[in-house]
């Protein structure tokens, strides 16, 4: 799904929108629409922040719902996703919500809390391509920069922060392959 939005979502995009899109995309049911709790928006630090939700509009990815109804609750935000390609993405819904839940654990364990959203998304996406039990892994510097909506430069302070609150253990941008490798945090 990451990788899905990554090629969706316009490359100005920001974190929040990314982070907010993620769980939109992997919440939703099959005509498309999703109910986000306030719960689960105060738990990715988006309760009250308009500006991803607008994002999201602005790019046409999503349209929010007017009025919460009595099936969705009035401490739920619902909207329609207007792309259809994130209906057809693997896996099912059932397993989606799951990544959707381990998803949100991943961007928001308590080393992470005064980080900023992008660093926040970026460890998301790391721990997402990392192997349990693999030791080093590496992906793509220009992908993982795309994924997580960063230029190169500010990969690096995003990257070097994460090792300071211990999200991974080092990390290095391979000259020849352009490779980004990581290690896992400290034990």
């Amino acid at each position: 799904m990451l990788s899905y939005l990554a090629a969706a979502l316009p490359l100005d995009m920001s974190a929040e929108g990314r982070l907010l899109a993620l769980q939109c995309a992997l919440r939703s049911n099959t005509s498309g629409q999703v109910h986000l709790a306030a719960g689960l928006l105060r738990g990715m630090r988006l309760a009250r922040d308009l500006a991803p939700w607008d994002e999201l509009e602005d790019a046409r990815w999503l349209l929010r719902l007017p009025h919460p109804t009595k099936q969705t609750g009035h401490r739920t935000t619902a909207a329609q996703l207007l792309d259809a390609t994130v209906l057809t993405q693997e896996p099912a819904r059932h397993d989606r919500h799951q990544a959707a839940d381990w998803a949100l654990r991943a961007a928001s364990p308590p080393r992470l809390r005064g980080v900023s959203a992008a660093d926040r998304l970026t460890a998301l996406v790391l721990a997402a391509h990392h192997s349990p039990g693999a030791g080093r892994t590496s992906m793509e510097a220009d992908h993982l920069t795309r994924t997580c909506g960063l230029d190169r430069n500010t990969l690096t302070a995003t990257l070097d922060r994460l090792v300071t609150v211990n999200t991974i253990g080092a990390w290095t941008l391979e000259p020849v392959t352009q490779d980004v490798s990581w290690d896992p945090p400290p034990t």
